[in-house]
């Protein structure tokens, strides 16, 4: 049981570090990127330094922005989310997962009537532990092995989707980003055989022509704070690894407390977005060249937010164009989310008592089937507690 009053007394000791004051930081920061940014030589000691942290590359000036449109009427809009139930080791018979990819799609070209703008649609499907694991004798089950089979998912369910629609031309959203970070750490057959999966479900898009973006909400992501890092260093070139073995004092750390929303925000006003970044990820090096990810800064009115796209479709200002306006006009729709991205979420979440229910089930198919059914003691003292 939580004791509160030990918890608040914890958390009024450190409320300075939870809070911390960041103006001093806030203020270095947007004097050097001013300082970059005139900098025309900056782009190639970026290229040339060797530093530990990820920095991106960019096109034009590092504080350009441009207007955004949010007088979009007519368009169509398409979103496809995921979760997922794991397996449980507490219940016999239960060495099964399920994942549930929900989506939307809207239409708001007037042609329609309401009944025909919306639809809504979920498709769960149960897998095996086996299932996962079968094309590679190197791969041991995990928890995360369920993520990235909803991940592959949820990208060809809206693929699957967006071909269904494909004569409405629906620019389509993922919640979250196209850059497979998670991969980065993962088991070399892991991170094979997911990364050419997604990667061929990205190409698909890319050959039918169908627009995607990645909407993160709330970023923490911190490259251009990086860039101002790099700006910040001792030397003409970062070599990080160097200097940390011969030095104590590091200038770049002056604004590490800083993420990039808190920085882009002097410089972005209301419905304007960033210049393209281009990320140097390791994962991104694995990706063809029309695929490379890329992302910018959007401020929404609500909030700052990244969109990332993918390199095909930053070559195409009409293409370009037509995500920023999408995501504005959803955005507002959705006062500060995209009514879109909402609802695909709404479709795909499983609650609490789904989770009941899947395990129930597995219980009842099994004693029907004269299956050998157990329950741990552990898990049937969670449901069941005696005084």
């Amino acid at each position: 049981m939580l004791d509160r009053n030990k918890v608040i007394s914890q958390i009024s000791a450190l409320i300075e570090k939870i809070f911390p004051d960041l103006k001093d930081q806030n203020y270095l920061a947007q004097k050097k990127l001013q300082e970059i940014a005139q900098d025309s030589d900056f782009l190639l000691r970026v290229k040339n330094s060797n530093s530990s942290f990820l920095v991106p590359f960019w096109d034009g000036n590092l504080l350009d922005s441009f207007r955004v449109n949010s007088n979009l009427k007519e368009y169509s809009v398409l979103a496809v989310d995921g979760s997922q139930i794991y397996p449980d080791r507490h219940v016999s018979g239960a060495n099964c997962f399920l994942i549930n990819s929900g989506g939307c799609f809207i239409d708001y070209h007037r042609l329609f009537s309401k009944t025909e703008r919306v639809k809504l649609f979920s498709y769960p499907q149960v897998f095996l532990i086996q299932d996962i694991i079968d094309y590679d004798e190197k791969i041991l089950f995990s928890r995360d092995l369920v993520d990235l089979k909803r991940e592959e998912l949820e990208l060809m369910f809206l693929h699957q989707k967006a071909i269904e629609y494909k004569d409405k031309n629906p620019v389509c959203f993922v919640d979250g980003s196209l850059i497979f970070w998670f991969l980065e750490g993962k088991q070399f057959e892991v991170k094979r055989h997911f990364l050419k999966s997604y990667l061929s479900c990205l190409d698909k898009f890319y050959k039918n022509e169908i627009l995607l973006c990645g909407y993160i909400s709330f970023p923490k992501s911190k490259e251009i704070i990086n860039l101002i890092k790099l700006g910040l260093c001792k030397f003409d070139y970062a070599d990080c690894i160097s200097c940390h073995s011969k030095y104590h004092d590091f200038p770049c750390k002056a604004v590490d407390a800083l993420v990039d929303t808190q920085i882009v925000r002097s410089f972005l006003k209301t419905f304007e977005r960033s210049t393209i970044f281009y990320s140097n990820s390791k994962i991104v090096k694995e990706y063809p060249d029309h695929l490379k990810p890329c992302f910018f800064y959007f401020n929404i009115g609500e909030e700052i937010v990244r969109i990332e796209t993918l390199k095909w479709i930053v070559q195409n200002r009409k293409y370009l164009d037509l995500i920023c306006d999408t995501v504005l006009d959803q955005s507002l729709k959705g006062r500060g989310y995209p009514v879109v991205l909402y609802e695909s979420h709404e479709q795909a979440v499983v609650k609490g008592p789904d989770r009941e229910f899947f395990y129930h089930l597995i219980q009842k198919i099994g004693i029907d089937s004269k299956k050998r059914f157990f329950v741990s003691q552990k898990n049937l003292k969670k449901r069941r507690i005696g005084i």
